[in-house]
């Protein structure tokens, strides 16, 4: 296949967003298209820290650029095998600018709406109707749950993941930010009840206080696996493991965020209580 080379003698002018990356908004056939550069605003020494942070630590692919723009093409094309929208790649387009690494690099495609936590929280769409999208979502999300616990394959659970994360669109939900993964097959089913809890952390902490409860409420009527539910608040309440267990006990009696209303912690106990637990 021959490839199409968009040639740039200075990509800064295009500058979309910094945030670990550099992601360039640029002209392409006719409209626009984004361009990822995995060599981004950290630096050297911190990338180094950074990846030692997540392999040892957290037991997550490296934060080095090469890796993470690895991982991000295979989750792409694991989540579109299994149904998932999640934004096309150009893979015939040839970047060449001298802010834009040769092989350190993806060209998406660029579409503008809004993030799932935006679009909930919206008071100019009806109440009803955010509510009926977040019905709509539920049952996908545990689809995809389903099969990573199934399939024991870790790229299928968002480890970004949030309402940050989301696109709403007319033709359903779409998907991003998939630059590193755990690594853990084993453990695939409680890095789901992680992306649970996680989820529901951040887009009630983005709603008004009185429409948190509601949150909980469909979700527990909606989502497809009640005791996957259950699972996400043991997993911070409750650990299987002893030392996990006790390292949230410590922090949840000295880390001052977590008493906070919209802690995790107060997730998951609002949680566990809706569930009937």
């Amino acid at each position: 296949m021959s490839s199409e080379t968009l040639r740039f003698d200075d990509l800064r002018p295009y500058l979309l967003l910094k945030n670990g990356n550099y992601l360039y908004k640029v002209p392409f056939r006719g409209g626009f298209a984004v361009v990822k550069v995995y060599y981004g605003s950290r630096g050297r020494l911190e990338t180094l820290l950074k990846s030692f942070e997540n392999v040892v630590l957290a037991r997550q692919s490296s934060y080095m650029p090469l890796t993470r723009l690895r991982v991000e093409r295979e989750c792409l094309s694991v989540w579109r095998k299994h149904g998932f929208r999640v934004y096309d790649t150009f893979e015939d387009v040839v970047i060449e600018a001298p802010q834009c690494p040769p092989g350190g690099y993806t060209v998406f495609e660029y579409r503008v709406g809004p993030k799932l936590h935006e679009y909930l929280r919206d008071p100019d769409i009806d109440l009803e109707e955010r509510f009926g999208t977040w019905r709509r979502f539920l049952p996908e999300w545990g689809r995809r749950h389903q099969l990573a616990i199934d399939e024991r394959d870790p790229r299928l659970v968002h480890e970004n993941g949030d309402g940050k994360h989301v696109m709403v669109f007319e033709d359903g939900f779409h998907w991003f930010d998939f630059e590193m993964v755990w690594l853990s097959r084993a453990h695939v089913a409680e890095h789901v009840s992680h992306e649970i809890i996680q989820f529901l952390w951040q887009i009630s902490k983005s709603l008004p206080a009185e429409l948190r409860p509601r949150l909980l409420a469909e979700t527990v009527e909606a989502y497809p696996a009640r005791e996957r539910l259950h699972d996400a608040w043991r997993l911070f309440l409750a650990h299987p493991r002893l030392l996990q267990r006790t390292a949230r006990a410590l922090d949840r009696r000295f880390r001052a965020r977590s008493h906070k209303p919209t802690s995790k912690y107060a997730i998951a106990r609002a949680l566990r209580s809706q569930l009937g637990a």
